[in-house]
C-alpha cells in the first residue's frame, strides 16, 4: 500500500457544480481513483477525465466502501458522497471499513453542502434556534425509532427536515409522519417541498403539512421537506447572503468564490473577511457599534449599494440558513438572494470523524438538562451550537459516560480546537469562554484511533467486517 496514498471521502454537494466547494474539486482532481454511485459520478463528469472510474450501484454503500480501500493498494482515491457525506452519505462505513487496515492519518473527510441547507437557502429559510433531520427510510432504522425522532421534534416545536420521504416501495411513512405533526398542532405550518435541488428539474414550493398530507401521493425520493422555519423574500437580482463556511477558503463553494471576486462591495464581520480576503476584488464594510447595529448598517450599505448599480456580497458564517445573521437581514426585508455554504456542524463532523449514526438534530442555544436527554434518548445525534465551556462540562454530570463526544471551535482556522472524547472526560477539558460545538454522537458510535466512528446500521442488511 503506498504510504502517501490517501482516501478522501469527498462530498460533492446537492448537484449543481457552483455549489460544490474548491477543497473537494481538489481532492477528486489529486485522485488517481474515483468510486461512486453511478447517479452522482454523473454530476461531475468534468472532473472524472483522465481518471480510473468505479461505479457503484444504488444500496452497494459496503461494496463501494472495501473497494476504495482496496484501491489504496495502487493510489490515492476519492470516494464520492452527494451533498456531506457525514448527512445519510459514505462517512460512516468508510471510516468504519479503512480504520481495520488503514492509518487513520491518510483517511479524510471533505465536507460539503448538504441538500437541506441547499434547498433553504433556495427557498428563503432560516432556522434560529433549531433543526432536526430525520431520514424516513426504514431500510437502515426501525421505522419505530424514525417514529420517536419525529414525535420528539414535533411535540418541542422544532423545525424538520425530511429525507427520502416517500418511494414506490414505502407509500406510507410520510403520511404518518404528516399526521404525527397535525396531532402536534403544526398543520398549518409552512412545508417547503423541494425536488432535484440544484439539479437540472429542480422544483420548489410551498404549502402546509395539512395540505401536503392530501396530496402526499405526489411526493418522490428525489423530494426533499422542510417544515417550519422562518421564510423571507428571494430575489434572482437581489443582495447576495453568501455562507462563507467555517473559516478556510478552501471551504468556499465556486459559487461564493465567484460572487465575492466580482462583488463591487463585500460585507461582513472582521472574521469572516480576514478569511476570505484573497479572493476580495471590490471594496470592504464592517460597520460600528454592537452587533445588532453592525448588522442593520450592513444591511442598509448594501442596499445603497444595489440601488447604484453595484453587486453586494453579505458574508455570513458557515451557511445563511443556519443560525446565521441572515435570519436578521431576513426581517429587515430585502431582496435577498441566499448563497449555501459549509456549515459549522459539517466541518465540526468531518474533523471528528463520522460522528452521525442517523438522524440529528441542531441547537443554538443552550438546552436543559431534560429537554437534551429527551433529545438524545431519542436516539438523535446532537449539535450544540455557541456552547459554553460551562454548559458543556454540566452535560458531562447526566451523559453517559462512554458516550463519544467531541468540542470544537474555529474549525480549518489557525485557532482550530478539536477534541474527541468520551462524555465522562468533557469536564476535565480546558475550555474557556464560549463558541464552542459540542458534538453529542448517537446510539452505536464509538472512539477509535481518535476518530468517532458511528454505525447507520448497515448491519441489519450486510455483514461489515
Amino acid at each position: 500500500m503506498p504510504s502517501e496514498s490517501k482516501l478522501s471521502i469527498v462530498g460533492i454537494g446537492p448537484g449543481d457544480p457552483g455549489c460544490m466547494t474548491l477543497r473537494a474539486r481538489r481532492a477528486i482532481e489529486d485522485a488517481d481513483f474515483v468510486v461512486g454511485y453511478r447517479t452522482y459520478l454523473d454530476l461531475v463528469p468534468s472532473l472524472l477525465k483522465d481518471k480510473k472510474v468505479f461505479p457503484g450501484r444504488m444500496g452497494g454503500e459496503v461494496e463501494r466502501a472495501r473497494l476504495a480501500v482496496e484501491l489504496l493498494e495502487e493510489g490515492s482515491v476519492a470516494l464520492i458522497s452527494s451533498g456531506d457525506p457525514n448527512v445519510y452519505g459514505m462517512a460512516s462505513i468508510a471510516i468504519e471499513v479503512a480504520l481495520s487496515s488503514v492509518d487513520p492519518s491518510r483517511v479524510e473527510v471533505v465536507p460539503g453542502v448538504t441538500a437541506f441547507s441547499a434547498a433553504a437557502c433556495r427557498a428563503g429559510v432560516v432556522f434560529r434556534e433549531s433543526l432536526a433531520v430525520v431520514s424516513l427510510s426504514d431500510l437502515l432504522t426501525p421505522w419505530e425509532e424514525i417514529r420517536r425522532r419525529i414525535m420528539v421534534a414535533a411535540s418541542m416545536g422544532m423545525p424538520l427536515a425530511l429525507y427520502n420521504p416517500r418511494s414506490s416501495r414505502r407509500d406510507w411513512q410520510l403520511g404518518e409522519a404528516l399526521e404525527m405533526l397535525e396531532d402536534a398542532g403544526r398543520g398549518g405550518d409552512t412545508v417547503v417541498v423541494a425536488r432535484n435541488v440544484s439539479r437540472d428539474g429542480e422544483s420548489i414550493w410551498r404549502s402546509t403539512v395539512d395540505e401536503v398530507h392530501r396530496h402526499a401521493g405526489e411526493i418522490d425520493m428525489l423530494t426533499l421537506m422542510i417544515i417550519g422555519g422562518i421564510h423571507g423574500a428571494v430575489s434572482g437580482r437581489g443582495i447576495s447572503i453568501a455562507g462563507v463556511g467555517p473559516g478556510s477558503v478552501d471551504n468556499l463553494t465556486h459559487e461564493v468564490v465567484e460572487r465575492v471576486s466580482s462583488a463591487t462591495l463585500v460585507l461582513g464581520a472582521e472574521m469572516h473577511l480576514e478569511c476570505i480576503k484573497e479572493i476580495i476584488g471590490g471594496d470592504v464594510f464592517t460597520g460600528t457599534g454592537s452587533r445588532e447595529e453592525r448588522q442593520v448598517q450592513r444591511f442598509e450599505r448594501a442596499v445603497c449599494e444595489l440601488q447604484s448599480g453595484g453587486s453586494p456580497v453579505i458574508t455570513v458564517g458557515g451557511d445563511p440558513s443556519i443560525f446565521s445573521a441572515a435570519g436578521r437581514y431576513i426581517d429587515l426585508e430585502g431582496p435577498l438572494r441566499m448563497l449555501p455554504g459549509v456549515s459549522a456542524f459539517s466541518a465540526a463532523s468531518a474533523r471528528a470523524g463520522a460522528p452521525i449514526s442517523n438522524d440529528f438534530v441542531l441547537l443554538s442555544r443552550s438546552y436543559t438538562p431534560e429537554r437534551l436527554s429527551y433529545i438524545t434518548d431519542a436516539g438523535f445525534t446532537v449539535f450544540l451550537y455557541n456552547a459554553s465551556g460551562d454548559v458543556i462540562r454540566s452535560i458531562s454530570d447526566w451523559l453517559p459516560g462512554s458516550r463519544p463526544c467531541a468540542v470544537a471551535r474555529d474549525v480549518t482556522r489557525r485557532e482550530e480546537f478539536l477534541q474527541v472524547c468520551s462524555a465522562s472526560e468533557l469536564w476535565d477539558l480546558r475550555l474557556d469562554g464560549s463558541r464552542y460545538t459540542l458534538i453529542i454522537s448517537g446510539p452505536g458510535s464509538r472512539i477509535r484511533d481518535g476518530m468517532i466512528v458511528a454505525t447507520r446500521g448497515y448491519e441489519r442488511k450486510y455483514c461489515v467486517r
